[in-house]
């Protein structure tokens, strides 16, 4: 990755040193180096994003090595990558790869005086035009930059398990939002959506279509967006709106004090401590005996989840190892004030429980602190 962005500014430094510094009677010498440098950083993005993608097995097999880009761009585009925005960034790279492999196929051209047939390099070309090659370098440096984006976006997507052959997750959170809520799948006007979905994300069939819903259900956010809400596994909405209603009693909102600087270590009020620690046990106490180990667990992960902002998606696997984590705690006191006593808790819950496909209890704790 480092290597990519080093070929591409020390291609736009050596521009510069032409044309911002009047260096004309270097234009000559620096533009095999300027042009090699612009190749090279795209010939290594075309196989970082190859190598990313086979990781991830969301194309089948790597590239032979060699230095043809538009072989390399060709394996890209003929992939059969399951994500709609990558697709269409591969496809803006075209021009950027036709016009470099036009001038030096195999990466010899711009390095060599002599080509490997024995003729003079670069010999059909006697122009080269510095500022357009400027702009052209800054223009596929932002789609090279926006493919990075995508390629480590996906890497974070693809374990939650939410896709298929042909839809990533963000495909699959367009769709949802395409195909709207569940209730309205059986009106007329579902054939439209349909249509439009299978048009837009190239799906071939009836049944990759119903693949892609068969995702969006699967998926605890997804099927939220499409009116399938779940359920906390422990945790009920009347209790968590119970526990975050003690949690905003014992944390209320306090008026900005600009002349508020936190803790003053050589006037300490230690009334005021003494009493907040009074109040930080008595919503322990309280906690423990709302909650059970259960829920208390749920509350936790939900809390982290949307503190971390944590795909959904791992609501589950989250939930069996903090329960492990609970119950072979030997107090629960340690725990629950861990939680209880941050002052994000109740937007982490709010955010949190969006997160994990409950959209109604998150809209039942933003109520806690309304108006």
């Amino acid at each position: 990755m480092n290597y990519v962005d080093g070929y591409l500014e020390a291609a736009r430094e050596l521009i510069a040193a032409v044309i911002d510094k009047r260096l004309f009677g270097s234009r000559d010498t620096l533009a095999m180096p300027i042009l090699y440098n612009c190749r090279h950083g795209l010939e290594l993005a075309l196989k970082f994003a190859i190598d990313r993608l086979h990781k991830m097995e969301m194309i089948g097999t790597t590239h032979p090595v060699n230095h043809d880009i538009q072989s390399h761009w060709q394996h890209l585009r003929d992939g059969k990558i399951g994500d709609a925005r990558l697709n269409h960034l591969i496809g803006e790279l075209e021009p950027f790869v036709a016009s470099l492999a036009g001038i030096d196929e195999d990466g010899q051209e711009l390095r060599y005086a002599v080509n490997r047939d024995g003729g003079r390099s670069l010999n059909g070309l006697a122009v080269v035009n510095l500022p357009l090659i400027r702009h052209s370098i800054d223009a596929m440096s932002t789609i090279l930059e926006h493919i990075k984006t995508r390629l480590f976006d996906l890497e974070e997507e693809r374990p939650t398990g939410t896709h298929t052959d042909e839809c990533s997750r963000a495909d699959l959170m367009a769709i949802a939002t395409i195909i709207g809520d569940h209730a309205t799948w059986r009106e007329p006007s579902f054939d439209d959506k349909k249509r439009e979905v299978m048009e837009r994300f190239g799906l071939s069939s009836g049944r990759k279509f119903t693949a892609a819903v068969t995702a969006i259900r699967a998926s605890r956010p997804l099927a939220a967006l499409v009116g399938l809400e779940s359920e906390l596994r422990h945790l009920s909405d009347d209790k968590a709106v119970a526990a975050l209603g003690q949690w905003a009693k014992a944390h209320p909102v306090k008026p900005y004090d600009p002349e508020d600087l936190g803790i003053d270590y050589f006037d300490r009020d230690w009334e005021r401590y003494s009493e907040e620690a009074r109040i930080a046990r008595e919503l322990d106490e309280t906690i423990i005996q709302l909650l059970t180990i259960e829920e208390f667990a749920d509350l936790q992960v939900v809390f982290y989840i949307g503190r971390d902002k944590v795909k959904g998606e791992h609501y589950d696997k989250h939930i069996d190892r903090t329960l492990e984590e609970h119950r072979a705690a030997p107090s629960r006191w340690e725990l629950v004030h861990q939680i209880m006593s941050k002052t994000s808790v109740l937007n982490a819950m709010i955010d949190g429980a969006a997160a994990v496909g409950r959209p109604s209890l998150s809209g039942k704790l933003r109520k806690i602190r309304a108006g």
